[in-house]
């Protein structure tokens, strides 16, 4: 009832006039660590919704279901965290969390005090004026923003020029752009909140701006359409008669900004929000099973391997980020839970081997997660941003690339066959971990109060301790022995032949240099089935891959006729001249290098990654003046990239410029932690995390189910 009344309030009040308290002001001044920039704001207006609710019925219930309506002190997990940082780092400090989180309890001063269940701007989270207030974005991340003061008119709905100059007023140049996302889905930590180093957090914005989706040109050819972060998170919903924002043929922007909080979107039990999160994940990674291993038999494609019992059994289970125009999973990637299960059964229905996770550890599962490692070099799994030392591992997916893992078991000396394996990629919002923790706060005095206090305030008190919904993003099924062509393969196993053997060459370009060969067998086959079906765009993609493994092993001429065969068929590409520039710097040979870079920048100019490679491969040649314009134009889109501050700092001193010193100070700031190395050594010593993640292709064996598992035969 609580949530009727509250949407009733909202959306049903009459007028468009204000209410509510008298104003109030914020200081203004400096708000750091947060990079937010705010002058002097009427706080109480900042945080209002209903006003806008009275015209803008739809968007306003797009919103209060969205994370961005419980992106504060009401949303438990978020609480758990920063009610931690904030008692071992400081209340002052975490207005680097809150520039994001809370920037009305940042502009109003609250949040450098005691933050109590009562504080009326405690469940304000990200409001309608907060992002319509942006007025200029900075690529810094951190909220890196500024916010205008301007008055907000509300018009008379039959004077057009009033319209205009509302419509004028909250629709400034940032809106519809990747970088007011940017703003704040780019982060880092440092000094100023206790790390000994600087350290990069998440960066979907620079991911997304390097892949196709944002222009740039990582080296995989594919097509898809250039799109913002809008385009994918806030779609088009139809829209009612009540809604008074610009109407496209019915349909109006969408302002739920779905992504991969499931956990929030059951509870909110708004059945769009959660369809819309469901289709973010499901279908996003396509899942498959590679090259195959069959005593010392190998084969390229599973379903023509030969099977006998006994044996030992080795296959790779492949991922590609298919859909994703950033890393797959995005956001806060130490907290994500993404993890692979396979099952191998024979045709009887026993189960021969399976990699699962238990109730409370992963331990034993391949994880698509970053790991970040605290003081005694073990893994922080709490998302303790003022313990971070250094960084470890990314497990995660970029654009459009593709990871094995692999798996082995030795079969029984009796099968039946043709066996099944079946592969599935799965996703939870949270780690079992910081699930346990966040529950354990949200029962507290404190956290009963919030809850109750969201209950006033007609919100939902969202429960941590609930169970988590697991979505399965992508699935595989496979059949392996005699008997397994007359099976058909599911989910990323039904491709034809040629996309799944390019995927896989891809996934095991990631192998060491000493083991990249292996995915020589795979690209050729692909090229062959490409060169059967007279494609040209798979042709070329094979001779990419080609000159990628040739690249890799040093043969930068072989690299490069590769590159000019898959020209032949599509034209020019900077995808093609990113791995030309690639495979001449691997061989120290700068001079083509810096061309083939320098023709990337100039198809790609926001591709800051572009510009860290022309800027080094200058350096590289001692060509000054042109690795200081390269370093420059990076740091105008990644100010805080390590590589790019270095060349820079190392091109002034070559040129005598008295900014040298300061551009070294800066640079220094910036490098990874020297202790790295030594950190992440302990680590694979002590845990098991490390010593599977530092794998370039982790390596799990497959046991038999410590309880039965009901036997299932599928007639395929």
């Amino acid at each position: 009832m609580a949530r009727w009344v509250f949407l009733w309030l909202v959306l049903g009040a009459a007028g468009c006039s204000f209410s509510g308290p008298a104003p109030v002001r914020s200081s203004g001044g400096d708000l750091g660590p947060s990079l937010t920039s705010a002058p002097v704001l009427d706080v109480s207006r900042l945080a209002k919704t209903d006003d806008c609710a009275n015209c803008h019925a739809d968007v306003a219930a797009h919103w209060v279901n969205s994370v961005h309506a419980y992106a504060s002190f009401d949303n438990p997990w978020y609480r758990a965290s920063i009610d931690r940082f904030r008692r071992e780092r400081g209340e002052k400090e975490s207005r680097f969390c809150a520039g994001c989180h809370d920037p009305v309890l940042l502009v109003s001063g609250d949040i450098d005090g005691k933050v109590a269940s009562d504080n009326e701007l405690a469940y304000a989270g990200i409001t309608c004026l907060v992002c319509h207030s942006i007025e200029s974005t900075r690529p810094d991340g951190n909220a890196s923003f500024t916010l205008s003061d301007e008055p907000v008119l509300i018009p008379d709905p039959a004077k057009p020029e009033e319209i205009e100059l509302h419509r004028a007023r909250l629709t400034m140049q940032p809106l519809r752009s990747a970088a007011l996302c940017g703003t704040c889905h780019r982060s880092f930590s440092g000094p100023a909140l206790g790390n000994a180093n600087h350290l990069p957090g998440i960066d979907d914005f620079g991911d997304w701006a390097s892949s196709t989706y944002g222009g740039g040109t990582q080296d995989h050819l594919v097509s898809v359409d250039e799109g913002t972060c809008q385009s994918c998170h806030m779609k088009a919903e139809a829209a009612s008669d009540a809604e008074m924002a610009g109407v496209d043929d019915g349909m109006i922007r969408g302002h739920r900004w779905a992504a991969s909080h499931t956990a929030l979107a059951t509870q909110i039990s708004d059945p769009n929000s959660l369809s819309q999160v469901r289709d973010q994940l499901e279908g996003a990674v396509t899942v498959d099973v590679g090259a195959v291993r069959a005593g010392e038999r190998r084969y390229v494609l599973p379903e023509e391997a030969r099977v006998r019992g006994g044996e030992r059994l080795v296959f790779d289970v492949l991922l590609q980020n298919e859909r994703v125009g950033h890393r797959f999973p995005g956001g806060v990637r130490d907290l994500q839970d993404t993890w692979v299960e396979v099952e191998v059964r024979d045709a009887a229905g026993r189960v021969l081997g399976v990699s699962k996770p238990s109730a409370d550890s992963h331990e034993d599962v391949f994880v698509l997660r970053a790991t970040m490692l605290d003081r005694e070099a073990a893994p922080d799994l709490l998302h303790q941003v003022h313990r971070f030392v250094a960084p470890a591992f990314d497990r995660t997916l970029a654009a459009h690339d593709a990871r094995a893992v692999r798996y082995s078991l030795t079969l029984p000396p009796r099968i039946a066959l043709p066996l099944r394996i079946d592969a599935r990629l799965m996703h939870r919002k949270h780690s079992p971990e910081f699930q346990r923790f966040a529950c354990e706060a949200s029962r507290s005095e404190r956290g009963l109060a919030f809850g109750a206090g969201a209950k006033e305030r007609g919100k939902i008190a969202l429960d941590p301790c609930a169970a988590q919904p697991v979505t399965t993003v992508g699935a595989a099924t496979v059949w392996m022995g005699r008997g397994a062509s007359t099976r058909v393969g599911e989910g990323g196993a039904s491709r034809p032949a040629v996309e799944r053997l390019l995927t896989q060459g891809l996934a095991l370009l990631h192998a060491k240099q000493e083991h990249v060969h292996v995915a020589k067998p795979s690209i050729e086959r692909a090229q062959q089935l490409a060169r059967d079906a007279a494609s040209s765009s798979l042709q070329a993609r094979a001779f990419v891959l080609r000159a990628r493994l040739a690249a890799v092993q040093g043969r930068p001429e072989s690299a490069v006729a590769f590159t000019r065969r898959a020209e032949a068929l599509i034209g020019p590409s900077p995808v093609l001249e990113r791995v030309r520039g690639d495979a001449y710097s691997r061989v120290w040979r700068w001079g083509p290098a810096a061309e083939a870079y320098q023709r990337v920048t100039d198809a790609a100019p926001l591709d800051y990654r572009a510009w860290r490679d022309l800027a080094r491969a200058y350096g590289s040649m001692s060509d000054d003046q042109n690795a200081l314009a390269a370093a420059d134009a990076g740091l105008r889109l990644a100010p805080r990239d390590e590589s790019l501050l270095r060349s820079r700092a190392l091109a002034l001193e070559a040129l005598g410029d008295p900014e040298a010193k300061r551009a070294k100070r800066r640079w220094l700031a910036h490098r990874k932690p020297d202790d790295q190395p030594a950190l992440l050594a302990s680590c694979e010593r002590a845990h098991q995390r490390c010593l599977k993640d530092r794998q370039p292709i982790p390596h799990y064996t497959l046991t038999p189910p410590t309880k039965p598992i009901h036997a299932r035969v599928n007639s395929g």
